[in-house]
């Protein structure tokens, strides 16, 4: 039997877990900057132990639109990416989700599932990275149009 573990950050789950996870656990992992965030579910790890799922979800909890978002999924080790969901393409063990637009207070949610080859052993993380363009009031007094803030960014702390 091999034993292997699906962690997020602290969280780590067993090969042979079921539990669901909790609200608590889904707050750990949000990650935040700005606006727009995105966190990560618990895995979830097939009942034949071959593959992981994650659940995601990008936020944008401002009032304006956020611009030409990527999210940059990594997976560690690297692991062959199976599926994709979303505006979601896969390139070896990195997964990139694009947006032109993300208005003001909508989501966006998708999963990602990878292989578990038989000889891995150890854990398994995912890792996250967010970057967009927010609008940015128009002044007033310019008769220009908005213009738009530099690209920001967000990765987790501690990753």
């Amino acid at each position: 039997m091999r034993i292997l573990t699906a962690g997020l950050g602290a969280v780590a789950f067993a090969l042979l877990s079921t539990a669901p996870a909790s609200a608590s656990v889904r707050q750990q992992n949000l990650r935040a900057a700005g606006d727009v965030e995105f966190g990560y579910s618990a895995p979830e790890i097939s009942e034949d132990g071959d593959h992981v799922l994650w659940k995601w979800t990008v936020t944008n909890r401002g009032s304006r639109a956020a611009h030409d978002v990527v999210m940059t999924h990594k997976l560690l080790p690297a692991l062959p990416v199976t599926s994709v969901s979303g505006p979601c393409k896969a390139a070896g063990d990195t997964v990139r989700c694009r947006w032109a637009t993300l208005a003001g207070g909508r989501s966006a949610r998708g999963v990602i599932k990878a292989e578990l080859p038989e000889n891995l052993m150890g854990t398994v993380n995912i890792k996250g990275r967010i970057v967009w363009r927010r609008d940015v009031a128009p002044d007033p007094v310019a008769a220009a149009p908005a213009a738009t803030t530099p690209t920001v960014v967000s990765a987790p702390a501690g990753n």
